[in-house]
């Protein structure tokens, strides 16, 4: 079952994924989109070329949030399903003080998605997910979809613990529920684990997609030693972004 269309968030991960494709023949076409749930809801429905692709076969590809200790920055991971929590999600500064002072967890608390787990939930396309994990030889799981990038440690692994996820990203769910006759596949390179804190980037991107380049600098700025790990975590994801591509598309993979 052949990729018809790749899609990556613009920037970084896209230069990544051309770099993977460098040489390789009859490689599918790449669009490049925007980060973020409403930016990428948009495109979508901008997109000229959505009723070509609309019962065809699409990979996402791009960076995410390990949310398991067993997925370390570098992994890649294929969803076989994404809960869309978008919307859903308290902000860490209302959620984190809350449940430090009162020792809630998170099951006491108010649900993350309405209708609890099975509420939102999305499929991938089953047989192309398992043909592209059996070619990379890496697992599936399931991915949480946020409206914001999640920083903290305790979050993260809240996310998990409750969901049984593996992976959060900011895009997933919006491709499958705006297109829900493409046979989408969906594959992650871990950027940041569960072992460290982020800097507070959560509003360094812009509803547009944008990355506000200033924010991002202050939230470094504060927060030094967790930059530097952020930093060292996405060009790890990076790299490994690139090789996974050209595994997949490159002349072996045949």
């Amino acid at each position: 079952m052949a990729i018809q269309v790749i899609l990556v968030p613009a920037g970084a991960e896209h230069q990544a994924v051309m770099r993977g494709l460098k040489g390789v023949r009859s490689a599918p076409p790449v669009i490049p989109v925007p980060a973020g749930p409403t930016a990428f809801r948009a495109c979508l429905q901008s997109w000229e070329d959505r009723a070509r692709f609309a019962d065809q076969e699409i990979l996402l590809i791009g960076l995410g949030g390990s949310l398991a200790p067993r997925h370390r920055v570098g992994d890649a991971i294929l969803l076989e399903q994404v809960l869309n929590a978008a919307g859903e999600l308290p902000t860490e500064s209302s959620d984190r003080p809350k449940s430090s002072l009162k020792g809630e967890t998170l099951s006491q608390t108010q649900p993350l998605f309405k209708g609890g787990r099975g509420d939102r939930l999305a499929q991938c396309d089953r047989t192309l997910t398992e043909s592209l994990a059996q070619r990379l030889k890496i697992p599936i799981g399931t991915g949480v979809m946020c409206d914001r990038i999640i920083t903290t440690v305790a979050e993260k692994r809240r996310l998990g613990d409750r969901y049984q996820a593996d992976v959060v990203d900011m895009e997933s769910a919006v491709l499958l529920e705006a297109m829900p006759q493409a046979k989408v596949a969906i594959l992650r390179v871990i950027s940041d684990d569960c072992s460290h804190d982020l800097p507070d980037i959560s509003g360094a991107i812009g509803p547009d997609g944008s990355l506000r380049a200033g924010t991002l600098a202050r939230s470094f700025l504060k927060r030094p030693m967790a930059a530097l790990n952020f930093i060292s975590g996405s060009l790890q994801g990076l790299n490994a972004l690139e090789q996974f591509t050209l595994a997949l598309f490159g002349p072996a993979s045949g």
